[in-house]
């Protein structure tokens, strides 16, 4: 039987099932400097990585306030990009224009494209230990081809896409579709994301265990598992 050992715990399971954005593949950080600079701005990938950690929390911050998300996935997408470009250190001014076209080039080709460091590794992994693996993304309906493109999608038994299923993170709904596809139970299933009320109590909401991957120690308060890289799924 798979047993799942983390830093902080052991955990018999059948399945991983794994967010996308921000878990599997990260931001093209290369192309946000590029445009940071073209607004006189010089930024690194470190800065962007706190700046997403702090975006992340502040999201957290209104789904408590007013009892979960309010909008939608796509939504959020622009003015994600403007508040990680402002807390990473550039003037507001600056982040807006850069922002416009962040949003062009995401619509164009999205933005959530570079491979997370051992990735690759991690998905075949736990395949070869005989885990069950997947993605439930709230996602545009371009995940699966940017999976694939990633050189990921064969690791993968099943990508669920928010856009396409009509229903997305938290709702627990997203997460049962995904089990059923995988025929595994909840109770017997981990799920790994990067954004507390989205990811870790969407997955509570349908039973899963949820581990959050958190880069920069910034959720470090959380009542979850936590891991800095999916290198230690594996470990």
């Amino acid at each position: 039987m798979p047993r799942l050992c983390l830093p902080s715990a052991a955990l018999d399971v059948d399945a991983v099932l794994f967010d996308a954005g921000g878990t599997l593949l990260r931001l093209d950080y290369g192309f946000m400097r590029a445009c940071a600079e073209r607004q006189r701005h010089a930024i690194d990938d470190a800065s962007l990585a706190r700046g997403e950690a702090a975006v992340r929390r502040e999201i957290d911050t209104r789904a408590a306030r007013t009892g979960g998300p309010r909008d939608r996935d796509a939504d959020r997408v622009a003015g994600y990009f403007h508040a990680v470009l402002e807390r990473a250190g550039v003037t507001r001014e600056a982040a807006e224009a850069a922002a416009g076209e962040l949003a062009a080039e995401h619509t164009r080709a999205n933005l959530w494209r570079v491979v997370m460091p051992g990735a690759a590794e991690a998905l075949a992994a736990l395949r070869a230990r005989g885990f069950r693996v997947g993605v439930v993304s709230n996602a545009d309906g371009r995940v699966a081809a940017l999976l694939e493109a990633a050189g990921l999608a064969p690791h993968l038994e099943t990508i669920v896409d928010s856009h396409l299923e009509g229903v997305e993170k938290p709702d627990p709904e997203i997460f049962r579709r995904a089990l059923a596809r995988l025929t595994v139970p909840a109770a017997r299933t981990v799920y790994v994301g990067d954004i507390f009320t989205i990811d870790v109590l969407g997955a509570r909401s349908a039973g899963l265990t949820a581990v959050l991957i958190d880069e920069t120690g910034g959720y470090a308060d959380a009542d979850c598992p936590r891991i800095a890289a999916l290198a230690e799924l594996c470990p």
